[in-house]
């Protein structure tokens, strides 16, 4: 059975070190699971897309987090509502996707969580939820390009991926983030075929 990994997941594991990379894919290879960024994903969605307050979101972060993720969940969020304060346009709510791993080892749950749109072009971005390791131009630029294969828009978009901690999102790839994707597909599968046995 594939792995089924969110796109925030994949982000992490393109700032990862090898070594880290591999010790964190070997906990596929274990029943259960744990998704720390729910909560500030969902509080992101919700207020971006569906107008819910900064106040109700942190409520419902507060009751649906585990204990030991409510305040680093709490300051991803507010950390987004920051940046979304200094841009225009009307929020859209972004749509979703699955991207499968070229030998079906796994596959990226593609769900955005900010759309905007204005003029009649939209901006659609995933949330990087973590504060370190740091995201670069390269390694977002590998993300992006993932984002675009397994998006299902209308073709106007313009993706991004925020930084939640760095307050900037990148908007494109360099020269080398896709070769730095193919290698850490290539990676990933490799790793977990020989966990999953």
């Amino acid at each position: 059975m594939p792995v089924i990994m969110h796109f925030s997941t994949f982000l992490k594991f393109l700032t990862l070190d090898t070594g880290d990379k591999i010790r964190q894919l070997e906990n596929y290879g274990k029943p259960g699971g744990f998704d720390f960024y729910r909560a500030s994903r969902d509080g992101v969605l919700n207020y971006s897309t569906h107008g819910k307050s900064q106040k109700s979101v942190i409520s419902e972060i507060e009751k649906s987090a585990a204990q030991n993720t409510v305040s680093h969940n709490i300051e991803i969020f507010e950390n987004v509502v920051t940046w979304l304060s200094k841009q225009s346009g009307d929020r859209i709510a972004p749509s979703r996707g699955v991207w499968p791993s070229p030998s079906k080892v796994f596959s990226v749950h593609i769900e955005p969580e900010i759309g905007l749109e204005k003029n009649g072009k939209r901006k659609i971005l995933a949330v990087y939820p973590r504060r370190d390791p740091r995201l670069n131009r390269d390694k977002a630029g590998a993300g992006l390009l993932l984002l675009k294969k397994a998006y299902k828009g209308a073709g106007n978009e313009d993706f991004g991926i925020l930084d939640a901690y760095g307050q900037k999102a990148f908007w494109s790839p360099t020269n080398v983030s896709s070769t730095l994707l193919d290698i850490e597909i290539n990676l990933i599968e490799s790793e977990l075929k020989r966990i999953m046995g």
